[in-house]
C-alpha cells in the first residue's frame, strides 16, 4: 500500500502549551501514522483575534496510507479530520470564539499535493500561505519556488 504525507500545524495558547503539543504529537502518531518531519516549536503572536496570549506553534508531517486507495476520498479525509478534532477535544479545546484562545489547534495543511474542498475541509488549508508560523516551519523541499507543494512520495 502506498503512503502519503499529511502536513499538520499545531498550536496552543492556553494551559501548558508545550505539553498540549507533545500530547498531540503522540496521539497523532498513534492514530494516524509515524512522524516524517517535526519542526522546532516556536512562540508566535496570535493570528486573527489578536487580544489573547501568544501561541506555541509547530508543523509536523505524518506518513499516512495513500488516500487514493480504499475508501472514497471524502470519507478518508473526514476520518482524518475527525481524529484531529477528537484530539483537540481531549486536550480541552472549546470552540466558543472564532480564532479565540485554545488549548490545542490542529489544522490539516496539506495531504501530498491534493486539492480538495467541501463544507468541512479545504486542502490545501486556505490560509497556510498567510501564516508565517506555518510557512516558515514547513520542511525543506516541500514547496517549489512558486509555493506549490511538490509530490513528496
Amino acid at each position: 500500500m502506498g503512503v502519503a504525507k499529511l502536513t499538520l500545524s499545531l498550536g496552543s495558547n492556553e494551559g501548558n502549551r508545550d505539553e498540549h503539543l507533545q500530547v498531540a504529537r503522540q496521539a497523532l502518531t498513534e492514530r494516524l501514522g509515524p512522524v516524517a518531519y517535526t519542526s522546532p516549536v516556536i512562540t508566535t503572536p496570535p493570528w486573527g483575534m489578536t487580544a489573547q496570549p501568544d501561541f506555541r506553534n509547530q508543523v509536523i508531517v505524518l506518513s499516512i496510507p495513500d488516500p487514493n486507495r480504499g475508501q472514497p476520498l471524502k470519507n478518508y479525509l473526514h476520518a482524518l479530520l475527525d481524529q484531529t478534532q477528537a484530539i483537540e477535544l481531549e486536550q480541552g479545546r472549546t470552540r466558543d470564539t472564532h480564532w479565540g484562545p485554545r488549548t490545542l489547534d490542529i489544522d490539516m495543511i496539506f495531504v501530498d499535493d491534493l486539492i480538495y474542498e467541501d463544507d468541512r475541509l479545504s486542502l490545501p488549508h486556505p490560509w497556510w500561505g498567510h501564516r508565517s508560523f506555518v510557512r516558515d516551519l514547513l520542511p525543506p523541499g516541500l514547496l517549489d519556488p512558486y509555493g506549490r507543494i511538490l509530490d513528496t512520495r
